[in-house]
């Protein structure tokens, strides 16, 4: 038997350029999201894999709420990429049930800028861009990857790393897809923000967050939002819910197996990179972030 890889053409399609899992959505699903219907006060989350993804997410709920986590409203399908269909069958694409929520709407994608529905560009949106140094985002992901029981055979580091490196993953190639956000990070309607900058200080980036969302948080709400954003906090919520919530697992878990939250560091990649991989994705995060300003973060 074959040891699978991000690349086996059974699970994974490409679209535009891009990879896609077969088991979560269709080429035909991401053609129809070209003709989703955008509006102004929508809220969109956007990240790379394993970029700080669920982290973010629960930030902003816990802002909307001034930090009361009892009082955030949660679905299974609020977990799901909003091009991707709704677990546990994948069926319905979470974008025709986005289509009927009420304003305003909070839904998170993992597609680069060109791929978001074309209305982004002419209703301009909010849009709140997640990122993260990319090797700790590609060691995330095998880790996230080969936690899945229902794999007959583990992931391989090596073929993931040189997938990655060659552009060639999951969610696309990091370089592309994050210096697309990074481009726009001056537009009135973009939030830029790094992983590292949140773990280091999410104080100030929920201070930043309020003035671009509008919204309000008391000082005993920025209290309850550092607590409940911790990576104890949010282990400590996802458990809970994982008991209280029909379908929980479904809700901290990716097909109700892989935990979403993991380790939550940084420098993590040093259990996985030899010197060699190290030095190549060094040499590529040079060659492709030189000059752009975001040399400044990942060097």
């Amino acid at each position: 038997m074959a040891t699978p890889t991000v690349l086996d053409t059974k699970s994974v399609f490409e679209f535009e350029g891009v990879l896609f899992p077969t088991a979560m959505t269709s080429p035909d699903k991401l053609h129809r999201l070209k003709d989703f219907e955008v509006r102004e006060d929508d809220l969109i989350l956007a990240t790379y894999l394993k970029c700080g993804t669920h982290l973010m997410m629960e930030v902003i709920h816990l802002m909307k709420v001034d930090g009361h986590v009892d009082k955030i409203k949660r679905s299974v399908e609020q977990q799901s990429p909003f091009e991707c269909g709704v677990p546990p069958k994948f069926e319905i694409p979470y974008y025709d049930l986005v289509a009927d929520l009420s304003s305003p709407r909070f839904y998170f994608t993992h597609l680069p800028f060109r791929l978001l529905p074309p209305q982004v560009v002419t209703k301009k949106p909010k849009i709140v861009y997640v990122t993260r140094n990319p090797k700790d985002a590609l060691a995330s992901l095998y880790r996230f990857m080969n936690a899945n029981p229902l794999n007959k055979e583990p992931f391989i580091w090596d073929h993931m790393f040189e997938g990655f490196i060659s552009g060639k993953a999951l969610s696309g190639n990091w370089f592309d897809t994050t210096l697309e956000y990074w481009n726009r990070r001056h537009d009135e309607n973009i939030f830029f923000v790094t992983f590292e900058e949140i773990k280091k200080d999410l104080r100030s980036v929920v201070l930043n967050l309020e003035k671009f969302l509008g919204l309000t948080v008391t000082p005993d709400g920025m209290e309850r939002i550092l607590e409940h954003a911790s990576l104890e906090g949010m282990k400590k919520t996802y458990a809970k819910l994982e008991k209280e919530l029909v379908d929980g697992r479904m809700y901290t878990r990716a097909f109700g197996l892989s935990a979403f939250i993991q380790k939550g560091v940084s420098g993590g990649w040093k259990e996985f990179f030899t010197d060699d991989q190290s030095d190549r994705m060094d040499q590529l995060m040079r060659e492709r972030l030189s000059g752009t300003g975001l040399e400044e973060h990942y060097h």
